[in-house]
C-alpha cells in the first residue's frame, strides 16, 4: 500500500511542477491541518530577522560530487511566489524560520530552445557558495504542455537549440550544479516520451554533449518514483555507472489523505533503499530523496522529529529535498501547514547527524 500510495503522488504532484505550480495553499480536510503554522512561521521570521542571519550549518568536508564527509546536504523545494524578491525571500522565510540555511535548494525547469538554466533570480541563491542548485531538467514544454520524445533527443535534433546552449551556460556558470534529467521517469506522468531503453539514450547523449563541450561542473542526478511496481522500468532505465553521480527517489507517507495506514519514515524510504543497495552499479552510489513529506495527521510532529534517527540507519542516503507545496492531491504537505512539522523539522536540522557537528 504504502508504495501505491508514493507513485500516485508522484505521478499527480508531477503535473503541478510541469505547469509551474498552483497558485495558493490547498485547504486541509477537518482537523488534518494545523491553522496556526502561517502565523507560527509569520512570528518566528519577525522575531529572528532583526537578530540573526542563518548561516550554513553543515560545514564538513565535500567530495568532487559534493558528498559531504559528515552530515547530510539539508535542503527543500518550495513553491515561488511571483515577486521582485523571488526565490530568495521564498526560501529564506524557511530557513529564518527553522534557524539554519539549506545546503541545496531544488528547482523544475523545462525544456525550451534558447531557454537556459539556472535563471538569474535562482542562481541568487548560490552567491558567495551559501547553497548548492539543484535542476530537475523535464523533459515537457511548460507552456505548451508537448512533451518532447527521447528519440529526438537521442538522435541530437535539440543539439544546437536547446543542450549546447545549456552547456555552455553551466559551463559559464563556475560553480557546481546537480542536474537531474526527466525526475521521476517511470511515473504515468511521463508516459509517451519514449520507454526505459529510449530515456537511457537521451540521457547519455545529454551527457556525452556536456562532455564533449567541456562541461566539468555538473554533478549528474537520476530519480524515480521509488515505487516497487515499477522497479523492472526503473532497472531498465539505469543509464550506467559512469554516466551517473547520485541515484535517487520521492518518498511519500501519503496516509490519511489516501485513506490508508500511517508510515513512518523508515517505512517510507527504507523499502526502495534496500533495493538500490542490492543493484550493481548503484549502490556505491550516494543516495538523495528528490523529494519527500508526510500527510498531515496527530503524529506528524513525531514523524518529522524522528527523521535524524531514521536516516542514521539508512547511510547511504546524503542529502535530501523536502517538497513544501502544493499538490493535486488536495493533502496540504507543506511545512507552513504544519506548526508542529515545521518545529519539529527545525530542530532535526540542526542535529548532530544532519549537521556533521
Amino acid at each position: 500500500m504504502f508504495m501505491t500510495q508514493t507513485w500516485c503522488f508522484g505521478r499527480r504532484r508531477a503535473l503541478v511542477a510541469l505547469s509551474l505550480g498552483v497558485a495558493g495553499a490547498l485547504a486541509a480536510g477537518p482537523g488534518l491541518a494545523d491553522s496556526s503554522a502561517h502565523a507560527v512561521i509569520g512570528t518566528r521570521v519577525a522575531a529572528s530577522a532583526a537578530t540573526q542571519r542563518p548561516e550554513t550549518v553543515n560545514k564538513c568536508h565535500r567530495s568532487k560530487i559534493d558528498v559531504p564527509s559528515c552530515g547530510l546536504l539539508w535542503g527543500l523545494y518550495t513553491q515561488p511566489v511571483p515577486s521582485k524578491a523571488g526565490y530568495r525571500s521564498d526560501y529564506g522565510r524557511f530557513e529564518r524560520a527553522i534557524g539554519r540555511r539549506f545546503d541545496i535548494v531544488k528547482a523544475y525547469v523545462d525544456w525550451q530552445q534558447h531557454v537556459t538554466f539556472p535563471s538569474t533570480k535562482f542562481a541568487s541563491l548560490a552567491s558567495h557558495r551559501r547553497r548548492i542548485l539543484y535542476v530537475s531538467w523535464n523533459a515537457i514544454n511548460y507552456d505548451t504542455h508537448r512533451v518532447v520524445y527521447y528519440r529526438n533527443i537521442a538522435r541530437g535534433d535539440y543539439d544546437k537549440s536547446v543542450i549546447l546552449p545549456e552547456a555552455r551556460r553551466l559551463k559559464a556558470y563556475h560553480q557546481k550544479i546537480f542536474v537531474d534529467f526527466n525526475h521521476e521517469f517511470d511515473a504515468k506522468a511521463q508516459s509517451g516520451k519514449g520507454g526505459p531503453a529510449s530515456y537511457v539514450r537521451a540521457y547519455r547523449h545529454i551527457h556525452r554533449v556536456f562532455q564533449k563541450a567541456g562541461v566539468k561542473n555538473v554533478i549528474w542526478s537520476w530519480v524515480s518514483t521509488g515505487y516497487v511496481g515499477n522497479l523492472k522500468d526503473i532497472k531498465a532505465s539505469w543509464p550506467g555507472a559512469k554516466y551517473v553521480d547520485w541515484v535517487g527517489y520521492d518518498p511519500y507517507n501519503f496516509a490519511y489523505c489516501n485513506d490508508a495506514k500511517w508510515r513512518s519514515p523508515y517505512a517510507s524510504f527504507h523499502p526502495f533503499y534496500a533495493w538500490l543497495r542490492r543493484q550493481p552499479g548503484m549502490r556505491h552510489k550516494p543516495i538523495l530523496l528528490g523529494e519527500y513529506a508526510s500527510a498531515p495527521g496527530r503524529h506528524l510532529g513525531h514523524w518529522y522529529a524522528s527523521l535524524a534517527s531514521t536516516l542514521r540507519r539508512m547511510p547511504k542516503i546524503r542529502a535530501l529535498f523536502q517538497w513544501s507545496a502544493p499538490t493535486v492531491e488536495h493533502c496540504p504537505v507543506s511545512l507552513a501547514d504544519s506548526a508542529s512539522a515545521l518545529k519539529a523539522f527545525a530542530k532535526v536540522s540542526k542535529a548532530h547527524y544532519v549537521t556533521g557537528r
